[in-house]
């Protein structure tokens, strides 16, 4: 299972609410309009719960395509594949992992307090010449109930100060205080001790418990632990989903 498939099993499994409330919706819809009209960006909204988006398109769009777009589009998925086939893969990697631990980070934190972060990146996108260009992307979460129901992304031409501003894999910020959580607080890479990567591997090539334990030489309580860590660690249910997340993250 691939990072996209990941976020689509923790996004839209959520419970939402059944009583239909499009107040949430259409509020949300004048604030991603304003967006594309204001900084030229290009915003995608996406709703969770009914799995579709509407585009709208800010002055960037002309610069990737040369199709010019004034109406808002609505597809019928939460990916805006017209603008992430134009990404470039390394940076289509990072933009996932990041929202995908941005979600779980959110998962720890009370649910009224989820719309006062949102995390901003840095993308190449393919312009129609051809050429890549560096992109901000941001993105914002909408709540119902107790669930994520709106997802807000912006895309807009990144300046020189604030690709300074942002690291490579992206920041977790809060709107309220100012506060950033950087790659270096936040780093998927390391989030396996080298320990725990190497009983992974064991588990992946079949051993059991007290075979890794003898391999190791530590105790099979303490495999137990590891194993019980890394399905903590990574959000999943089991080793083979652990292995097959980490071998997507590169985690080993």
């Amino acid at each position: 299972m691939n990072i996209k498939a990941k976020l689509d099993k923790a996004l839209l499994s959520q419970n939402f609410n059944p009583s239909n409330q499009p107040s949430i919706s259409s509020r949300y819809q004048a604030i991603a309009k304003m967006y594309s009209e204001v900084e030229n960006a290009i915003s995608v909204l996406s709703d969770l719960k009914t799995k579709k988006s509407t585009i709208y398109y800010g002055g960037l769009y002309s610069m990737l395509s040369e199709k010019s777009s004034s109406q808002p589009h609505e597809i019928s998925s939460i990916w805006e594949d017209e603008i992430l086939d134009k990404m470039h893969p390394d940076d289509l990697k990072k933009k996932q992992a990041l929202e995908y631990y941005f979600f779980y980070y959110l998962k720890d934190l009370p649910i009224d307090e989820w719309t006062d972060y949102y995390t901003a990146i840095n993308i190449r996108i393919r312009s129609k010449s051809g050429e890549y260009i560096k992109i901000l992307h941001r993105m914002f979460y909408a709540t119902e109930g107790d669930s994520v129901r709106l997802a807000l992304c912006i895309y807009n031409v990144s300046g020189k100060s604030m690709n300074t501003l942002i690291h490579e894999k992206g920041l977790i910020i809060n709107s309220i205080n100012g506060s950033t959580l950087h790659c270096n607080d936040f780093n998927y890479q390391d989030i396996l001790s080298s320990r725990e990567k190497e009983v992974l591997l064991l588990i992946a090539h079949g051993k059991m418990s007290k075979e890794i334990a003898e391999s190791l030489n530590i105790s099979p309580n303490t495999v137990n632990r590891h194993r019980q860590n890394i399905l903590q660690k990574l959000r999943v249910k089991n080793s083979i989903e652990a292995y097959r997340l980490a071998k997507v993250l590169e985690l080993i």
